[in-house]
């Protein structure tokens, strides 16, 4: 008898143990699954633009970045010519999802078209250049008006020449823009610093 009692009990306590969920804790663990789920695909299209944009961004100032070692190793342009230029990139507004890298053959601090084209450059996302700006770092700022910046690397200067519609400034910035309008800046100091804002 006391054997049977006890497997009674024992019996009794693994059939309240071993109940489950109720149907009110599955609902409100389902709601919490939707509401978490939902809060992370509502934010996913902006993540999903912001990366895209700063790769966009860190791309375009590699770009420039490899123009400032072009220049300052004193690379040959187009080998067996004897040509040792400063190298640059060159930004129109009106083309506003590429720029040319440019060797700048005849020193002028300008690019002067095809003749000087190292390599072309696509941005491959859907960003596109925004606005040109000269000497927003260093005042008195000249504005975002412009439509051409040539950033220009030569050897052995320590400074970058920084050129926006043929004149000369301190600093340059190319702002980028994604199709939901958040903006990214690549600051182009005249001391040769390179930064993503």
């Amino acid at each position: 008898m006391r054997l049977s009692n006890r497997r009674l009990r024992l019996s009794s306590v693994l059939n309240r143990n071993n109940r489950g969920f109720t149907i009110v804790e599955l609902i409100i663990t389902t709601s919490i699954l939707i509401i978490v789920t939902t809060l992370i695909f509502a934010n996913y299209p902006k993540f999903r633009e912001n990366v895209s944009l700063k790769k966009t961004a860190q791309e375009i100032a590699l770009s420039v970045r490899r123009a400032q070692t072009y220049g300052l190793s004193v690379r040959e342009f187009k080998q067996g010519t004897g040509i040792f230029p400063g190298y640059g990139v060159h930004f129109d507004i009106t083309f506003p999802d590429s720029f040319v890298l440019f060797a700048d053959v005849n020193g002028n601090n300008v690019y002067d078209g095809a003749s000087e084209d190292v390599e072309s450059l696509k941005i491959q996302t859907n960003e596109r250049l925004s606005g040109l700006c000269a000497n927003e770092k260093t005042p008195p700022s000249a504005g975002c008006g412009f439509s051409k910046i040539d950033i220009i690397f030569f050897r052995p200067k320590p400074f970058v020449t920084i050129k926006a519609d043929g004149s000369g400034f301190f600093d340059g910035e190319i702002k980028i823009i994604s199709p939901r309008g958040q903006i990214k800046t690549i600051v182009i100091l005249s001391s040769g610093q390179i930064s993503v804002d």
